[in-house]
């Protein structure tokens, strides 16, 4: 445990790093690469047997693996536009004096980010008496609206984030490109999206595994990579 404890800050570090050295559109692939693989690896679990007791990471529910894969294909769509795109270093991107505005946009981001995870679990883990009386259908509905309030809640929280990466200094007009994305990356908000795939795969009720649902919520990486990307263009259009 504490070597996996370990790596996993070590890779936090080497990724904040990397932000803050330049090294941007190789990072943000990664990133995005990482919620390639979850897909992936959801839609091979849906291809195993259910409730195989010789595979550990088998699920108790059968479903349809395709939609993990679809987002999985989306995503290495995006991460070629990230390499075949090459910003012509335009004057679209504009760098605002660093204030107190741009503080405050990244830790309301921040929090709405964070809000919008724990907020749908009321909904993606109902009380016993709920799925008691609830039918099979209506307990499809709130995890579905679930999911669709956290999708909306992260797509807000990163136009709100991405607004506090305008902000610069004279001597250091790209300081914010390269401290949120670092932020973002050191606390690993870009996995969010595979950490509520995760808990709607792996619900310790059977009945509450939606195939489609839990891939809709690793879809959430899509506004992910588009932001993502969109910090790239910024910073090397900035940089160029």
């Amino acid at each position: 445990m504490v070597v996996r404890i370990v790596i996993a800050l070590f890779i936090s570090v080497v990724s904040g790093a990397c932000y803050l050295s330049g090294l941007t559109r190789l990072i943000s692939s990664l990133l995005i690469t990482f919620g390639v693989i979850c897909g992936l690896f959801f839609g091979l679990v849906f291809l195993l047997p259910p409730g195989s007791e010789r595979i550990t990471f088998a699920v108790n529910a059968e479903g349809e693996s395709w939609p993990f894969f679809l987002v999985s294909l989306i995503l290495i769509g995006m991460i070629a536009y990230l390499y075949l795109y090459k910003p012509k270093g335009s004057t679209t991107t504009t760098t605002e004096e660093l204030g107190s505005l741009h503080l405050q946009k990244l830790g309301f981001g921040v929090l709405l980010y964070l809000v919008s995870l724990f907020l749908p679990v009321l909904l993606w883990f109902p009380s016993d008496s709920t799925m008691a009386s609830g039918s099979k259908s209506q307990l499809e509905i709130m995890l579905l609206m679930g999911v669709l309030i956290f999708i909306v809640g992260i797509s807000a929280a990163l136009y709100l984030i991405y607004g506090a990466t305008k902000g610069g200094t004279e001597d250091n007009p790209a300081l914010m490109r390269r401290f949120v994305p670092a932020l973002f990356s050191v606390f690993h908000l870009d996995k969010v999206p595979a950490l509520a795939a995760y808990l709607l795969v792996y619900s310790s009720q059977p009945e509450l595994v939606f195939p489609k649902i839990a891939a809709l919520a690793l879809a959430a990486y899509i506004p992910v990579s588009v932001f993502l990307i969109k910090l790239t263009f910024s910073f090397e259009d900035r940089t160029t």
